[in-house]
């Protein structure tokens, strides 16, 4: 799925995507630095991707959150409608044979559409 939506986002709107990337680029980095979930929402609080991707694409706090609302939108649609076209068959147990017990958290899957 991470490699449909980063195609998805990929063929986005320039400035769509920019704005995407900025602030998910902020939250990937405040969520690698934070141990804890309450952390992570205190560091959010305090650094404000949101309102710092309204100032530097010059946008109202409101535009910048209902764009990027719009954009998050679009991205899970369009994910959504790419998975409904592609069937997914496991196929763990003939990449792994005997060993699928010893790799309890990987799986393999045959994707086509």
């Amino acid at each position: 799925m991470e490699i449909f939506a980063r195609n998805i986002l990929a063929s986005l709107p320039v400035n769509k995507r920019r704005l995407y990337q900025f602030i998910e680029g902020i939250e990937d980095s405040l969520a690698q630095q934070s141990e804890t979930k309450e952390q992570f929402l205190t560091l959010l609080k305090e650094q404000l991707p949101h309102q710092q991707a309204a100032n530097r694409f010059n946008m109202s706090l409101d535009e910048t959150m209902k764009l990027m609302h719009k954009i998050e939108d679009e991205i899970n649609e369009k994910l959504e409608r790419k998975l409904q076209n592609y069937k997914w068959i496991d196929y763990t147990e003939q990449v792994y044979g005997n060993q699928v017990e010893a790799i309890k958290n990987k799986q393999c899957f045959l994707i086509f559409q």
